[in-house]
């Protein structure tokens, strides 16, 4: 749907910082000695059934969004449903934006320059009620999830808290809220996180359920103002600059049936300051190079810059540790799905076109002394896209990194499962991959317990009166483009791009940002 009237992009600054109030360092804050030792299953990953049929809801997270927005025409089944319409063609609800609003020169759906499915089979669950636990809709909590490991080393925010709900019945349907947490103390720098720490560390020591829910709703949804910490669910965390909502899609309908990865963006679109439309806003999914950016032959405009690019990253690729190695990936190479299906996503098999690039790749490997080949550091690009991690490295050859790295294995399609229920302790969990349980959790928590030996007794000085927050962050549309041109995906990736520029990519857990 095009935007041409729109005035203004209001956003809330990444750096802004709530309230810090003074007992943020007295209940609470005693000083123990070094050697944390947290219940992974409670502090990092929770999957445990009673715990989340009472923490929180999708109809919480959208309603809460709604809300912090303030348009009495947004309510959570219109979020929902404009969420959604995104995977039709327009102008479908009239609410916001379609997979069509963008075309490359051949006139064919795409975002960033690369093609899109459009429309997907997903678009039709804006005819459904996601909220009612009766009807095969209904969407249920499977996780909630601490990242400070993806907290920044300068503090800049204490990294991701997610919320993941899965459909119930007919097709399989995921949906994550991924929201970036303010520093409740960001002149603390990595100090200022430690209450947050505090909150999920003391999960570990909560025996019941219901206390374990309760604290964890709280958390969510209002917060503990008293120490600084906002709410994880406001439209300012899922912000171009901040979080994100990702999807893991695989609906059968009239369209072909491909299990899809994307990205979205929740944006205030505002005519006038205080005149806002919230809409989720489809953006390229990080971390996950178009394919054929690998085939030395696609005859794609970007393949040669995108090659050049890589070969400066081939010795990050080449770390021998599974939890270090990365790349940097500019946002102009990334594509606008990640596909578990086809070859659009199999980044070996477009390397197998391209004798002159693996050529430079593995001229690369032998000046850093690398005993690895091109094949291993293309696969190990896929691992760290959506649907390597996902699907396609899930078994030979593609799980072969090389010096002696195996990649490890998701649960199909998926890292928690909906269907699939494990008993731990006595408790009913959601089914977690052997990716997450043998290799990833127990990396977070190496890092997450390191992180509270390091702060456990060194509160940072705060102020007794906490100063009032900075006024919300405007863009001016008319700065960036020109008079009534149209705001699309493209342009809000920019943006996000922008904002995010001045963030340290270096984090507590390491430089790479997922699993």
């Amino acid at each position: 749907m095009p935007f041409k009237s729109i005035l203004a992009l209001t956003l809330v600054a990444v750096q802004m910082a709530s309230p810090v109030a003074a007992q943020l360092s007295a209940p609470g804050a005693v000083c123990r000695p070094p050697g944390a030792d947290v219940d992974p299953r409670r502090s990092l990953f929770v999957t445990e059934l009673e715990v989340l049929e009472s923490a929180l809801s999708l109809e919480d997270v959208l309603g809460a969004l709604a809300d912090d927005i303030g348009n009495p025409a947004f309510d959570a089944l219109t979020l929902w449903q404009q969420l959604w319409d995104t995977q039709n063609t327009g102008p479908g609800l009239g609410l916001g934006f379609h997979c069509d609003d963008q075309l490359d020169a051949s006139g064919a759906p795409s975002l960033n320059g690369f093609p899109i499915q459009c429309p997907r089979n997903e678009g039709d669950e804006i005819n459904v009620d996601p909220f009612d636990s009766n009807l095969p809709s209904f969407y249920e909590p499977i996780a909630l999830v601490n990242r400070l490991d993806l907290a920044p080393t300068d503090g800049a925010n204490c990294g991701e808290f997610r919320a993941i709900f899965a459909r119930t019945g007919g097709s399989r349907n995921l949906l994550i809220f991924e929201a970036v947490l303010p520093n409740p103390a960001p002149s603390c720098g990595l100090k200022g996180c430690r209450v947050v720490a505090k909150f999920w560390e003391r999960l570990s020591r909560i025996d019941d359920p219901a206390t374990r829910a309760a604290a964890l709703r709280q958390f969510y949804l209002r917060g503990f103002p008293s120490r600084g910490i906002e709410p994880v669910i406001q439209a300012a965390h899922f912000n171009v600059g901040t979080g994100q909502i990702r999807t893991n899609q695989f609906m059968t309908g009239p369209e072909p049936q491909r299990w899809q990865l994307r990205e979205f963006k929740l944006v205030q679109l505002c005519e006038a300051i205080g005149n806002c439309m919230p809409l989720f806003a489809p953006v390229t999914t990080k971390g996950n190079p178009f394919g054929a950016l690998f085939d030395e032959t696609s005859g794609l405009q970007k393949t040669a810059d995108f090659q050049r690019h890589y070969l400066t990253q081939v010795e990050n690729l080449a770390m021998n540790n599974i939890h270090r190695f990365f790349a940097s990936v500019p946002d102009r190479f990334n594509a606008g799905q990640s596909t578990s299906q086809t070859n659009e996503n199999n980044y070996p098999f477009h390397a197998a076109n391209s004798p002159r690039f693996t050529n430079a790749v593995n001229v690369r490997l032998n000046q850093i002394g690398s005993p690895l080949s091109a094949e291993h550091i293309v696969r190990r690009s896929m691992a760290l896209s959506c649907a390597g991690c996902h699907r396609l490295n899930n078994s030979a050859p593609a799980n072969d990194l090389g010096a002696g790295i195996t990649w490890p294995q998701s649960l199909g399609f998926v890292h928690v499962h909906e269907n699939l229920i494990d008993i731990i302790d006595g408790q009913e969990h959601f089914a977690i991959s052997p990716a997450l349980e043998d290799v990833f959790i127990p990396q977070r928590e190496r890092v997450f317990e390191r992180y509270l030996d390091k702060v456990a007794c060194r509160d940072c000085p705060l102020p007794l009166v906490a100063a009032d927050p900075p006024p919300p962050y405007q863009i001016s549309i008319e700065s960036r483009f020109e008079p009534n041109a149209e705001l699309g995906p493209d342009a809000l990736r920019a943006i996000d791009t922008e904002l995010k520029s001045g963030i340290s990519e270096e984090n507590i857990g390491g430089t790479r940002a997922v699993h």
